[in-house]
């Protein structure tokens, strides 16, 4: 009984899933031809959204930023100019010590010199003698020549008579004692070495008792009036290059950021730069070494230092950074419809952040600040946020002008702390007489 209902399931299931297979595609079938009850959208295109930022035109003075080494302005050896002992060295005679112009530094054994003065000047004594009695032989040669004049019918040499050439050679004795007394106290003055220049010691080579001649070093100095800057600049800046102006010298690390000293500028050094091919400036720094109470850093041999050279004003220059500068020298720019189009410009300079070009902008143009990425010419765009690139003008400063700007600021600091103090204690008066 059971195996007969088995069978009868069995053979009519295949039938049954035909049939519902059948109503299944049906169904479908029947809902494709359908419409839909929903309509749909029309995308609309989406503006980019790009940031933007103001461009700026006017006179501008470029800036290129350069670093160099200190060097010394004049570095020389002194050499003994006589031969001799040292007897006495100057007890500031010393490595880094800074001596004034004159000052003395070595003394020499003077004896031997002061012998030949006296010397020279028994020969000039005797030269002198000499030339009195030929100078009393003239009187009595001039009276012989009247007396042949008188009595002689021929002709007479009278040089020979007056005794000339015997006057000229005394006279020259007189001159050759005179040179050599001059000499044996140039030689005796030189025994004292003096410093021939404001400078700082730099190295020693003797000690007392050394002894000396005309090529022994006795001192290696440097000039401390002046010291030598050497920067490089490239070829576009040269000619923008303002040489009439102070250079601002920096060196945070050390002096700190307030703190600057000036260079002015020397010369263009005739060579290139073997490694870059730039152009080599020169400057100076006057009186590197300052006094320690002055506001100004000192300056020493080998600092490492920042400097910033000024150029010559550019008119009517539009501000630009690098990489809104595209390959064909134009910029893109958002104009005042809200599209994206490109500008063409003319590089006037490129300094190491910004560029100065001209070129022709309409009226509400933004620069495209950020990189462009694909792009095309009016697309329209949605400005997210405008920044506002304005180049940075430094002030001139000088030693007095800072003092002076540094008084004006405590001055103010000082009348803004009364005028705080007088504020209170009116607010406080006025409390009591409320509460009156």
């Amino acid at each position: 009984m059971m195996s007969l209902r088995i069978f009868k399931i069995s053979t009519w299931l295949p039938v049954v899933i035909v049939i519902f297979g059948l109503f299944l595609g049906h169904q479908i079938v029947k809902s494709s031809d359908l419409k839909p009850t929903k309509t749909i959208k029309k995308q609309q295109k989406r503006a980019r959204i790009v940031q933007a930022s103001s461009l700026e035109k006017g006179s501008v003075e470029p800036v290129w930023l350069a670093s160099g080494r200190v060097i010394p302005s004049e570095t020389i050896k002194i050499h003994g100019k006589v031969s001799g002992d040292v007897t006495k060295i100057n007890s500031m005679a010393q490595p880094g010590q800074t001596i004034k112009s004159g000052e003395w530094l070595v003394k020499l054994d003077p004896i031997d010199f002061e012998l030949a003065v006296k010397s020279q000047q028994a020969y000039l004594a005797q030269a002198n003698a000499t030339l009195a009695l030929e100078q009393a032989d003239q009187v009595l040669a001039k009276e012989e020549l009247t007396l042949l004049n008188q009595s002689s019918e021929f002709l007479i040499d009278q040089d020979l008579v007056l005794r000339k050439p015997q006057l000229a050679v005394a006279q020259s004795k007189v001159d050759v004692a005179t040179t050599n007394l001059d000499k044996a106290k140039l030689n005796l003055s030189r025994t004292l070495v003096v410093m021939p220049f404001d400078g700082k010691i730099t190295d020693k080579y003797i000690g007392r008792g050394s002894k000396v001649s005309a090529n022994t070093a006795l001192f290696s100095v440097t000039n401390t009036k002046k010291y030598w800057l050497e920067v490089k600049i490239p070829h576009s800046f040269l000619s923008l290059l303002n040489q009439e102006e102070a250079y601002k010298v920096t060196q945070d690390r050390v002096w700190g950021k307030e703190k600057y000293r000036e260079a002015h500028f020397i010369s263009i050094l005739a060579e290139l730069d073997s490694k870059d091919r730039q152009v080599k400036v020169l400057l100076a720094i006057d009186n590197p070494l300052v006094q320690q109470n002055s506001h100004q850093p000192q300056v020493f041999i080998n600092d490492f230092v920042n400097v910033e050279l000024k150029g010559k004003t550019i008119s009517d220059a539009w501000t630009i950074k690098y990489h809104w500068l595209q390959s064909d020298n134009t910029i893109w720019v958002v104009d005042n419809k809200k599209t994206l189009q490109k500008r063409s410009v003319k590089v006037l300079f490129k300094g190491r952040d910004l560029i100065y070009v001209s070129g022709m902008f309409e009226q509400g143009d933004l620069a495209l600040s950020e990189k462009p990425g694909i792009a095309s010419i009016g697309l329209p765009v949605k400005v997210k946020r405008i920044d506002v690139l304005k180049p940075k003008y430094k002030p001139k400063h000088n030693a007095l002008s800072r003092s002076v700007e540094l008084e004006q600021k405590k001055k103010l600091r000082k009348l803004q702390q009364d005028k705080k103090s007088n504020t209170i204690k009116f607010q406080e008066k006025q409390g009591i007489n409320n509460d009156v």
